[in-house]
Order: C-alpha cells, then sequence, then structure tokens
C-alpha cells in the first residue's frame, strides 16, 4: 500500500553534512524496517499492521507509528508533517518532514 517514505530535513545546521547525513541514514533505516525483523531490537522499525486498514485509518496508523518511532529512536529528531502523496503504481508515498528537535527543561533527567 505505501511506498518507502520520502524525508526532508529541515532546521538543521546544513553545514555540518555529517550529522544530516547521519540523520538521514538513521531515519530511512528506521522507516524502512519492519518492526520485529531486527535481532538486536525487536521494537526497532515500523509494525506493518496498517497495511490490511481502509487507506485513511491506515494512513493515521502509520503517521502514528512514525511520530512515536522516531521520538524512541532518533532524539534529534521531531516529525514536523506527514503528507501522502499518490504514485503511479496506485500506491502512497508518505513524505515526511522532519524539524530539529528543541530540547526543554523537561527533557533534562538531572535533578537540583
Amino acid at each position: 500500500m505505501f511506498n518507502q517514505p520520502e524525508v526532508s530535513l529541515i532546521g538543521f545546521d546544513y553545514l555540518n553534512a555529517t550529522e544530516l547525513d547521519e540523520l538521514q541514514r538513521n531515519l530511512s533505516l528506521l522507516y524502512s524496517t519492519a518492526a520485529g525483523t531486527c535481532p538486536g531490537d525487536r521494537n526497532f522499525g515500523l509494525d506493518q499492521s496498517f497495511e490490511s486498514c481502509p487507506t485513511n485509518v491506515a494512513q493515521n496508523l502509520f503517521a502514528l507509528e512514525v511520530i512515536e518511532k522516531t521520538e524512541i529512536y532518533e532524539s534529534r529528531a521531531e516529525v514536523m508533517d506527514i503528507s501522502f502523496e499518490q504514485a503511479e503504481n496506485w500506491g502512497l508515498t508518505p513524505k515526511i518532514t522532519i524539524g530539529k528537535r528543541e530540547l526543554d527543561d523537561t527533557d533534562d533527567d538531572t535533578e537540583d
């Protein structure tokens, strides 16, 4: 039902290409891996159960899964937007826009 997601990174230091390359690599791997297939971490990847749902439900479940897994596996990134584009093969191509996650005081685990 879904094609390989297209990921756009916004708000990062574009002069530091190694960080962008690493983020792109990490997120592409996360979004293209089916949950349960990674021997070191069976939770890594996206749960594919949404594929048997109606399109509108599948889009919502996919978006929730992307947001949750991005928070868990790539703390430097935040999902800003997810849209879907009809592909030539009648599948949908998810377009995921990623922004730099702003750390705030609630993200700090140290006690004063």
